[in-house]
């Protein structure tokens, strides 16, 4: 029996390599889309970690009280740079009397020493304090705008660092101080200032039913006291009320009743 060979012809080899081109074409293309898309999304995510890393995330709540409060929170001002995120700054001074209590960018975030602060396409993310956002380029840079990406840290420079904390004192029945006793007790308010603690001090003046107020105070859980003086039978002594105050952005903490263990009328 006689066995026919028969091969491939040019035009049917040119076929077979045009419809490998549109699919190899097609296939490129996918993978670029997708590609793209990942970086869109991990630079998305990225924003919004570093944003919850300055501000603090709200959602993280302790016993029904917003317990993180970020960058802020610790230092009482907002960072100069990403970098401060990662490591602690060298512009307080001294060193050891640093509030910072980072890194606030953890693993697996930090995955590398720079990566908390480069984009899905390796570009470094801006972070610009005046405007409060952060931003990538998108792998187009300043000619691009339609390709940014920017993240709003979504307050104002006041609702994150000058918050007003005002409240009274009474005694234990529940009696604001009267005008003789009035400037012998003393309110406390300790808060972080430019990385380092401060403590902001007032007496209850007369008149005032023993109202107290702080202002430019950050955000952030800050520690109250009230203290009383006594100086009658001497030696002088001092009941003190220590209170944890959380102070939210834009709402401060208002209204607080701070109740001694003492009578203003028997002082």
């Amino acid at each position: 029996m006689k066995r026919l060979d028969k091969g491939v012809t040019l035009v049917e080899l040119l076929v077979v390599l045009m419809i490998l081109s549109l699919i190899l074409t097609a296939a490129i293309k996918t993978w670029d889309v997708t590609l793209e898309r990942g970086r869109f999304e991990q630079t998305r995510q990225k924003l919004d970690r570093l944003a919850k890393a300055i501000t603090g995330d709200p959602d993280y709540v302790i016993g029904g009280v917003r317990a993180d409060f970020g960058f802020i929170g610790d230092m009482g001002c907002l960072p100069r740079t990403l970098a401060d995120l990662a490591n602690q700054p060298n512009w307080v001074t001294p060193p050891e009397s640093s509030r910072w209590r980072g890194p606030y960018v953890k693993a697996p975030f930090a995955e590398s020493p720079e990566a908390y602060r480069i984009d899905g396409w390796g570009d470094s993310i801006v972070f610009n304090q005046d405007s409060l956002f952060l931003r990538s380029y998108g792998g187009g840079g300043l000619v691009t705008p339609a390709r940014w990406l920017t993240r709003s840290l979504g307050y104002t420079h006041n609702d994150l660092l000058s918050n007003t904390v005002d409240g009274w004192v009474v005694d234990q029945r529940g009696e604001p101080p009267p005008d003789s006793v009035a400037p012998r007790v003393i309110v406390q308010l300790e808060y972080p200032r430019d990385g380092r603690t401060f403590r902001d001090t007032t007496s209850i003046r007369p008149g005032t039913n023993g109202a107290f107020d702080f202002i430019g105070i950050p955000q952030g859980v800050h520690t109250l006291r009230a203290m009383f003086w006594h100086y009658y039978p001497p030696p002088p002594r001092c009941d003190t009320v220590v209170k944890v105050l959380t102070v939210l952005p834009r709402v401060g903490a208002r209204g607080i009743e701070v109740r001694m263990n003492v009578d203003w009328s028997n002082p």
